[in-house]
């Protein structure tokens, strides 16, 4: 890689020209996210669109591992997906996440485990929500927004939409998701289903039911 030519507030126009003035190669999915995070150790850059903006360019190659890697517990320095920013100790439990790329946000709930629904949104053929496969790719981060252990999965649907709309009345973001957390449930308004609640979650059901229409 040559940074020789890269100057402090240096715009460059899309992914493709950086590579042309570092000398290195076009990389695509889990190889390219490798490359932009291995270009944080000699210059510092923002994007704005497909712009990179370079903010410092380092004499010296940062360390590998510095204090900020390790106060984020160690998720940064998984090689095998940078962008899960998810400790060992959570990746298996359940809760409402983010994908995030710039002021992008997509904003999800799992019951089966953190890591399942990450290999999900990262694999086109079992993504119920495809754009967050190319959010991914462009380097986007999962992280947790809360730990919901021991809540149905009615109660996790709940607190996944009071996020939704927190994010969506913050203009600072723009938050992708199309509608709430039940935007499926559409696709069974056809067909007569049965479920059964607990007590302590009816109003709620009642409450998504009669928003989208079920009832």
């Amino acid at each position: 890689m040559n940074v020789k030519y890269l100057k402090k507030n240096m715009i460059i126009s899309n992914y493709k020209k950086l590579c042309e003035i570092l000398e290195e190669n076009i990389k695509t999915g889990g190889a390219k996210i490798n490359q932009l995070n291995y270009w944080n150790d000699y210059f510092k850059y923002h994007k704005d669109g497909n712009k990179f903006i370079i903010d410092e360019i380092y004499i010296e190659p940062l360390e590998k591992i510095d204090e900020r890697k390790k106060k984020s517990g160690g998720a940064n320095n998984r090689k095998e997906f940078p962008n899960f920013l998810i400790s060992k100790e959570d990746e298996t439990k359940i809760g409402v996440y983010k994908i995030v790329l710039n002021n992008n946000i997509y904003i999800g709930s799992t019951i089966a485990s953190f890591r399942k629904r990450f290999l999900e949104h990262n694999n086109e053929k079992y993504n119920n929500v495809p754009f967050t496969s190319n959010m991914l790719k462009e380097g986007a981060i999962f992280k947790i927004l809360e730990l919901c252990e021991g809540l149905t999965e009615i109660q996790i649907r709940t607190k996944e939409n009071q996020y939704i709309k927190q994010y969506r009345e913050d203009d600072s973001w723009n938050i992708i998701n199309s509608r709430g957390a039940w935007d499926y449930a559409k696709k069974q308004k056809f067909k007569t289903i049965k479920i059964q609640v607990k007590e302590e979650d009816y109003e709620n059901v009642l409450m998504f039911l009669q928003e989208n229409n079920l009832v």
